[in-house]
């Protein structure tokens, strides 16, 4: 029999091979996931004590009419995909961003990979998020997909350290390098005010996942129209995760010298994004609105090769960014 297993990577494996057993949807017995994740059947019911903490879900215990007892993900008929999905997001195409236990590809897999093609996805300056966070992403999609809407609270390092009470609509991922959980505050009155909070944001207490779900009287009501909020309608995607038009927003206009334009021509950054190309081999962008930050840091990148024609709240931007911009003027 399986001895006791007290390592913490140990038990982090035991909670991956747990995991991914319940993710099929499959009812099992105490023996079946002792035996599938390699522990002993008491370190099993020990783990499904918590769940909810350990596995980023809940579970149902049922007593057959053979008196045998198995477990599966409680409403597994909804929370199956959610999980699924969050489980796949990690395991595959984000598998570098979240490089937690049981994520990489076993032997079997390198070998069917070997003979079949090869998709390689390679992130710079990723986020490593942790199991922690892994865990309050699968909270957040399946909060978001539940009816009626369950809002869920939690702590948050953002402009200032604090509580929120947020209706959670989906997730964002940025560039693949950075994971958004989107939503709508609970202090909103109009529900096309969605806001983003970064995952790696959330503030953790020494013990249990620190994203808690409400319901009955602490849930209250759902701010009026969130069943039509869109989250790509209500923020600035792709060029940024804040909305442009919260009075900070401006219309960018800036030209290309012909050395950097045949790199830029074909690359979309705003999805209000003109390009025109110029007589002398440069190339005119224009997009707008957008967020002053997000468009100063974006500027700022190409040096002196990008030179800043509009528009006049821009240009005053940048010249007070002090930055190696120099607009024409």
């Amino acid at each position: 029999m399986p001895t006791p297993l007290p390592a913490r990577a140990a038990r982090a494996r035991v909670v991956t091979r747990l995991r991914d057993a319940l993710l099929t949807g499959h009812a099992w017995t105490y023996a079946e996931l002792a035996r599938d994740a390699a522990c002993t059947e008491r370190t099993v019911r020990n783990l499904l004590d918590v769940a909810p903490e350990a596995l980023g879900f809940a579970v149902s215990r049922t007593k057959g009419a053979d008196r045998t007892i198995r477990v599966r993900v409680a409403d597994a008929g909804h929370r199956e995909t959610i999980d699924a999905l969050a489980s796949e997001l990690a395991r595959d195409m984000l598998r570098r961003i979240f490089p937690v236990a049981g994520t990489s590809l076993d032997k079997r897999a390198r070998a069917r990979h070997a003979r079949e093609a090869q998709i390689v996805v390679a992130v710079r300056g990723a986020r490593a998020y942790d199991e922690r966070h892994l865990q309050a992403l699968r909270t957040w999609l399946v909060a978001a997909s539940e009816r009626p809407r369950i809002p869920l609270r939690f702590q948050y390092d953002g402009s200032e350290l604090g509580e929120r009470l947020v209706w959670p609509l989906g997730v964002v991922v940025r560039d693949l390098a950075r994971v958004y959980l989107a939503g709508v505050p609970d202090d909103t009155e109009d529900a096309r005010d969605v806001r983003t909070y970064a995952l790696e944001k959330l503030v953790f207490p020494a013990r249990g996942l620190g994203i808690a779900r409400l319901s009955g009287d602490d849930a209250d009501t759902p701010p009026s129209g969130i069943e039509k909020a869109v989250v790509e309608q209500a923020i600035d995607l792709p060029f940024s995760v804040y909305p442009a038009d919260h009075g900070d927003g401006v219309h960018v206009k800036v030209s290309f010298d012909a050395r950097q334009a045949p790199h830029l021509r074909g690359r979309q950054w705003h999805r209000h994004q003109r390009a025109k190309d110029l007589a002398d081999g440069g190339l005119e962008l224009s997009f707008g609105p957008a967020d002053l930050g997000e468009s100063l840091a974006w500027v700022r990148q190409w040096g002196r090769s990008v030179t800043v024609l509009g528009d006049e709240a821009f240009v005053a931007a940048v010249r007070k960014d002090g930055g190696p911009i120099v607009p024409r003027r």
